[in-house]
């Protein structure tokens, strides 16, 4: 999913940060690969699931991260997993690309990821421009709120478009595949259908839900109200919580059957 607000973690003790722009944190580490290994590690088939994942989840956010970029917006964040213990962030140079101005991230907690994306500051107009000096115009602005309607619901699907592309080329390639390399390609192909189905689940933060809202601008000419949408994330993330990692059978009854019918 993207993500409109700067999740900011504050510096823990055991964080170094180096010159070379990267920070890692032991602490954060430790308690994520102690959860993970408590509550989802079942063996061998639990790694190469894990494992897959992390891709799966670096192509739904590229997704977002090229569409954004391909309508001139900033990015300031992509992070995989939650719970971040290492990032890195290029070193800004004269002339470099807008590329250097993401920071990476990888936490422990497989519980998807997101992409922050540059927002207009809500002070004063004036601040924007002091921040990014320069005239331009709404459709050249870097900032993600100022982008069309139509612009914000395609980077909002991007996420699920890679995802659904990883999957038509994978899977039809699988009875061609060598053994050894079966298993690993149809546990990604798997995850990323998994993926795109739920990020595409009208349910907010969820993409879904991001891109019914996109949706309901473009019938209507406005925005939904902020207080509406905060409401709907905080329903939409207990939703997220409860249905699929505190009570995950119902999920495992629907995906059971569809890998013997693929697989």
């Amino acid at each position: 999913m993207n993500n409109d607000e700067i999740d900011i973690i504050p510096n823990d003790e055991d964080s170094q940060s180096l010159e070379n722009g990267f920070s890692f944190s032991w602490f954060k580490l430790i308690i994520g690969v102690a959860i993970c290994y408590f509550w989802l590690f079942d063996g061998w088939n639990s790694l190469i699931v894990l494992l897959s994942l992390i891709i799966v989840v670096v192509i739904h956010e590229l997704g977002h991260v090229i569409i954004g970029k391909s309508f001139g917006c900033i990015i300031e964040e992509m992070q995989v997993f939650l719970l971040s213990f290492v990032s890195y962030k290029p070193k800004q140079v004269a002339g470099g690309s807008s590329w250097r101005n993401i920071k990476w991230s990888l936490g422990t907690l497989p519980l998807g990821g997101f992409t922050v994306f540059k927002e207009r500051p809500t002070d004063a107009v004036d601040d924007a421009k002091e921040d990014l000096p320069g005239e331009y115009t709404t459709g050249t602005s870097p900032y993600i709120d100022d982008k069309p309607a139509w612009q914000r619901l395609l980077i909002d699907a991007g996420g699920v478009m890679f995802n659904c592309a990883t999957f038509l080329i994978v899977y039809p390639l699988l009875p061609y595949m060598p053994s050894s390399w079966y298993y690993n390609c149809a546990a990604i192909a798997l995850v990323s259908l998994i993926m795109a189905v739920f990020n595409f689940l009208p349910v907010f933060p969820l993409d879904g839900g991001r891109i019914i809202f996109a949706f309901y601008e473009m019938v209507t000419g406005k925005k939904p109200s902020q207080k509406f949408v905060n409401i709907c994330g905080v329903v939409g993330f207990s939703i997220i919580i409860l249905f699929f990692w505190i009570f995950p059978g119902w999920t495992d009854a629907l995906i059971d059957p569809l890998i013997e019918k693929l697989f």
